[in-house]
């Protein structure tokens, strides 16, 4: 539950529950802030874009024919995928309070 501030000092997690949590939070984020409903988080805006351009540039961390052999050819992408998502944790906990307060604002009309 989001108490009013931002921990930057969380704990780096790979947890695939939790990423997943996370990764629909930011898709739910992001269209919220297209439609107008949530102030846009420059942060994360950041950091998706870092996100976007890393996914989009042909050079990778782990290089593809290293990695192709075994069958991990998007490894790399998941991994900073990962840190982005670790990177956007305190405006994703923010939206999910803004989210659950609205959704209790439409249970109390």
């Amino acid at each position: 539950m989001y108490m009013g501030k931002t921990d930057d000092k969380h704990k780096f997690t790979i947890n695939p529950i939790i990423l997943w949590r996370d990764l629909k939070a930011a898709v739910g984020m992001f269209f919220s802030v297209l439609c107008g409903r949530y102030p846009l988080p420059k942060r994360s805006l950041l950091w998706l874009i870092v996100f976007v351009i890393y996914a989009v540039i042909p050079f990778d961390l782990i290089p593809d024919p290293l990695i192709a052999m075994f069958g991990l050819g998007a490894a790399d992408d998941l991994l900073v995928l990962a840190y982005v998502l670790n990177k956007m944790s305190p405006d994703l906990e923010k939206y999910r309070y803004f989210k659950q307060s609205r959704d209790i604002e439409g249970i109390k009309k």
